[in-house]
């Protein structure tokens, strides 16, 4: 999970494209009767907004702890009875009251950000009723072919050169194996771009996405990579996106690079088969590509098979570790754990647990500051 510092939210409230966009969807829908489940509200923006417009109640909901700075405001504007601020997963919760209205902007990207699907879904069946709104509603997530030397200069070919007569040729592919962030005003798409997803959010129940695209090439030029974005619709008419024309955005901008620059011509047929695959709380990204001369689609110039999988760079004794017919045994940190899990009956104080950690781990733990550190940060997470 994925913790924003709160000058990362100041980048999200400076950016006006996004922010008019959902404060003029929610002058359109608020009104005296919503219920407003605010997930993910960072500082809390939004859940003072649906307030001012009207909203009799809302849940304000954010695990990150930055979410309390909220309370000042909420007094200033005498909201308490109505935005009730709940630090803790919307997993874990429940609401007195089934909530109307959804607001959610849980992003990367793209909205395949982390669990932000499995989440938003997870929320409509639990804590909504079933006429609620969602904001945003639908969003599309499109791929386009790019030429893109500059971003491709600065993300993928400079880390491939010899420094001083030095390079790692076997960790070529830890380079171009991963997607990146990155915009250019130089940058120019040579095919239309294609849907790869429509996600509707009140629908939806299948994070996962896969599409095989076949393009044709516009104009001759190079060929650089798969330039992604997305279109979302939050009310009729309005919406946000961070495509290449959106010069200034707080979302990242997603490019997936070639294993090298191509050169093509007008009429040539580039197809892929790009795959999106969730699994323990984040997305798998894949993208095997063809590249075909003009009229013949026989033989493919050049082929890439690429996934950010390939870009990690993992031992055997890690990977073995995941197979089925791997014996674990605990070892010594997970004896630590259980001693101190099985000291936490509700007597015991964080003192004593770490005066327990010095005296039986005295070559981890040089001093009991050093035990107690580690105590409270476990504690944190497994007591209540």
């Amino acid at each position: 999970m994925h913790f924003y510092d709160f000058v990362g939210y100041c980048s999200m409230l400076t950016d006006e494209g996004r922010v008019s966009a959902y404060v003029n969807a929610l002058k359109e829908t608020i009104n005296e009767d919503s219920v407003v489940l605010d997930l993910g509200a960072g500082t809390g923006i939004f859940s003072i907004l649906a307030c001012d417009f009207g909203a009799k109640k809302v849940y304000s909901v954010e695990v990150n702890p930055l979410i309390k700075l909220l309370s000042d405001v909420i007094k200033d504007r005498g909201y308490e009875s109505r935005i009730e601020v709940i630090q803790k997963l919307s997993s874990k919760i429940e609401l007195d009251e089934k909530a109307n209205v959804l607001i959610s902007d849980i992003h990367g990207g793209f909205p395949l950000f982390e669990s932000s699907i499995e989440t938003i879904i997870d929320a409509r069946e639990r804590l909504l009723t079933d006429d609620a709104v969602l904001f945003p509603r639908k969003e599309t997530i499109y791929f386009a072919v790019s030429q893109a030397e500059e971003i491709f200069e600065n993300n993928v070919k400079r880390y491939l050169k010899d420094f001083h007569g030095f390079n790692i040729p076997s960790a070529e592919r830890l380079v171009f194996n991963r997607w990146f962030s990155a915009k250019s005003k130089t940058e120019k798409l040579l095919s239309d771009p294609g849907v790869f997803g429509e996600i509707d959010y009140r629908t939806i129940t299948e994070p996962s996405f896969s599409k095989e695209f076949r393009w044709e090439i516009k104009e001759d030029g190079i060929a650089h990579g798969l330039r992604g974005w997305f279109e979302n619709e939050l009310v009729d008419g309005i919406g946000v996106s961070n495509s290449i024309d959106i010069e200034k955005t707080t979302y990242s901008s997603p490019f997936f690079p070639f294993q090298h620059e191509v050169g093509v011509k007008k009429g040539d047929i580039v197809s892929a088969l790009v795959t999106a695959k969730y699994e323990r709380g984040d997305y798998a990204w894949s993208w095997k590509t063809e590249i075909f001369k003009q009229g013949d689609l026989t033989e493919p110039i050049v082929q890439f098979n690429q996934s950010v999988l390939a870009s990690m760079f993992i031992e055997p004794a890690v990977v073995l570790k995941q197979s089925e017919y791997f014996i674990p045994k605990r070892n010594e940190a997970a004896e630590i754990d259980m001693l101190i899990l099985n000291s936490m009956d509700g007597e015991a104080m964080h003192g004593d647990i770490a005066d327990l950690l010095v005296e039986k781990y005295p070559n981890i733990y040089k001093s009991f500051e050093n035990a107690l550190e580690y105590v409270a940060a476990f504690s944190q997470k497994y007591s209540d």
